[in-house]
């Protein structure tokens, strides 16, 4: 791809932010924001205030109230602290406003590191530290590139509105989902920052966790026929769930799947996914288990309903009734979001990171869920989704998350392409 002198200027001006750049990133990962349970949300929020007064933004504080943090409490243990958020608002005078959103909050570093997971690391050409991918890079490429703005005086074609939030990866009632019922995402378009840069998402499976409780009869082992073994009784859950895992797997969304999957797996479209991913059950050794828990989740595609989903799950396991006494529990998480590809926003946003990354980019959908799929629900905004991270080679969520140092650069160019005034 031959590039114009202006994309030259502008490589040059973000080359010569790098090491600002992973500074900004390094403070961010220094502040454990992972949750549960969520303590320190208002550190990193403090941390951001400065940067964004600095390019002329007006900051606010929001705080998730406490009733709402109590509901959130009975589907996840271990929260704490206050649910602080962040709302920045820079009026340009525009015709047209952009709201721009990520999160936070990390998930748990976990184990097997092996470098410092709240210390960005430098090896090679990448970075690594807990929310680098997820998604704490492109809070520091929004950063700099709003800085690298407001210093070359660089006019933003957008009246803009920055929601940086709390509590996405608990998946129940995140600060975005807050930010939506209280009518502060007001932007003609939104773009979310979470997600990788392998395409322009426009399509995001829904979430519905599930949980089945089998039901048995606690004896001695020595004397089995006095009771009922509950986890043996499982088995026959087990093997009606694996019968409706394949019905809902042969389907598939009308949203395409990204290159890199489509090599990976063959399919070329996003699919409903059905996983039983947590068994328990037993007291010790010489008793029989009077219960089995039974969890997992449930992604579906935009084409399917949600309630249509619950049915087919509970319908699938009634003919065990009869025979078994058991309970099921469907959680519903996120909605499933689409964005018509032919949006002009999908095309602006595309346009941008094609010409930022130097290759282009496809328009996409991910089996996985995010929270602005609840917040354009209520509000019914544009939205696509393009992140710093690879989903083939960052591990999000695991053990050494890393970035290509020059994916975060060509991050910083992709904003500055996609808010500069024409």
């Amino acid at each position: 791809m031959k590039m114009e002198p202006e994309k030259l200027e502008l490589d040059e001006i973000v080359d010569a932010t790098e090491d600002e750049l992973i500074g900004y990133l390094s403070e961010l990962v220094r502040v454990p924001t992972f949750v549960p349970p969520g303590e320190y949300y208002e550190e990193i929020v403090d941390l951001l205030i400065p940067h964004l007064r600095d390019s002329g933004f007006r900051c606010e504080r929001i705080v998730v109230p406490e009733e709402i943090v109590e509901r959130m409490k009975e589907d996840v243990a271990g929260l704490s602290g206050e649910r602080v958020n962040l709302l920045a608002t820079r009026d340009a005078g525009n015709k047209h406003s952009l709201d721009i959103y990520t999160h936070l909050d990390v998930v748990p570093a976990g184990e097997a590191w092996t470098t410092n997971p709240y210390s960005t690391v430098r090896s090679g050409d990448r970075l690594y530290g807990r929310g680098v991918a997820d998604s704490k890079g492109s809070v520091a490429a929004l950063m700099m590139a709003l800085r690298i703005m407001n210093e070359h005086k660089i006019r933003s074609r957008y009246n803009l509105r920055v929601a940086l939030t709390t509590d996405e990866e608990i998946g129940v009632y995140s600060g975005l989902c807050y930010f939506a019922d209280k009518g502060l995402l007001r932007g003609n378009y939104l773009l979310c920052m979470d997600g990788d840069n392998e395409g322009v998402c426009v399509a995001t499976n829904g979430v519905m966790n599930w949980e089945i409780v089998v039901n048995g009869k606690a004896c001695h082992s020595s004397t089995p026929f006095l009771g009922t073994n509950a986890i043996e009784r499982a088995k026959l859950v087990m093997d009606a769930l694996k019968r409706l895992k394949e019905r809902v797997e042969r389907r598939e969304s009308k949203a395409p799947c990204s290159p890199f999957m489509t090599r990976v797996t063959g399919q070329k479209h996003i699919k409903p996914v059905f996983n039983l991913t947590m068994i328990s059950g037993g007291v010790k050794e010489n008793i029989i288990p009077p219960s089995c828990v039974l969890r997992g989740d449930r992604r579906y595609i935009p084409e399917e309903n949600e309630q249509d989903v619950v049915d087919e799950f509970e319908n699938a396991l009634a003919p065990l009734k009869s025979e078994l006494d058991f309970e099921v529990h469907c959680h519903p998480g996120y909605p499933p979001m689409y964005t018509d590809p032919e949006e002009e926003w999908v095309k602006e946003v595309q346009t941008a990171a094609s010409a930022a990354f130097g290759v282009h980019k496809p328009v996409t959908g991910v089996q996985g869920g995010l929270d602005v799929a609840y917040a354009v629900q209520k509000t019914g905004q544009p939205v696509c989704a393009f992140g710093v991270g690879s989903s083939m080679e960052s591990n999000a969520h695991g053990a050494d998350e890393n970035i290509r140092i020059e994916d975060l650069k060509n991050y910083v160019k992709f904003l500055i392409m996609l808010l500069r005034d024409r």
